[in-house]
């Protein structure tokens, strides 16, 4: 559903906000799907390496709407020639994610919780990069975090209490669309001397035999975008 350039830059910019010397991971939805089974893998099933941060897509994607809407027709102009027009169409979706931190002492992801806190509220814009048809369009978005950090250290995966320590952020990605950009033919119609409708190629011949006579009354035409 090319939710997965949301993945890349959401996992790009949690990566570009730790110092080179930091030992704390970060885990893209991939990842995350199979955290303890790539941890394990990793490490020769050798004890799990903390901190980790975790970032999970929830599987369900709301549609917003259930009809595309074209945003190039309010004033965004991607590609257009004679031959050929590109559109650009969006459908709006709803994104959450859960950003979960993993560390082995309670006072390790506090301080970790509220770093993050800070950078996601003070840094909440996004720019996802949409490649289809050559185009690479940009679109800006804004991470949002939602009310609810929770203490999600007692799960399954804990054999025992103190194992580890972890604590949950939930984000919304506001503005967040499907896309489509696809290439649509130009269709000009034209009328000759004998009322005929010609397609785009007949037109530009017979305006060039017109040229070539000398008439100067401009023959009349229509564009028609499809």
């Amino acid at each position: 559903m090319a939710c997965r350039y949301y993945d890349d830059i959401l996992t790009i910019k949690l990566h570009r906000w730790l110092p080179d010397n930091s030992t704390l991971r970060v885990l893209g939805p991939s990842e995350s799907k199979r955290l303890f089974e790539v941890t394990a893998d990793d490490h020769k099933d050798a004890p799990m390496q903390l901190p980790i941060v975790s970032l999970s897509r929830h599987k369900d994607i709301e549609l917003l709407a259930t009809t595309k809407s074209p945003k190039s027709y309010d004033g965004l102009k991607i590609l257009s020639t004679e031959e050929g027009t590109m559109q650009f169409n969006v459908i709006p979706i709803k994104l959450l994610y859960d950003l979960t931190i993993y560390t082995k002492t309670e006072e390790e992801v506090d301080e970790y919780v509220r770093n993050f806190l800070f950078k996601l509220i003070n840094n909440p814009v996004i720019i996802v990069k949409i490649p289809y048809n050559g185009a690479d369009i940009e679109h800006i978005a804004n991470i949002r975090v939602l009310s609810n950090v929770s203490d999600t250290s007692d799960i399954s995966e804990r054999i025992f209490a103190g194992q580890f320590h972890c604590w949950t952020i939930q984000l919304e990605i506001q503005d967040a669309f499907l896309f489509s950009l696809p290439y649509r033919q130009n269709w000009q119609l034209c009328v000759d001397d004998t009322n005929e409708f010609l397609r785009i190629d007949s037109c530009l011949e017979l305006s060039n035999k017109i040229t070539q006579k000398g008439e100067q009354e401009p023959i009349e035409a229509y564009l028609r975008k499809t």
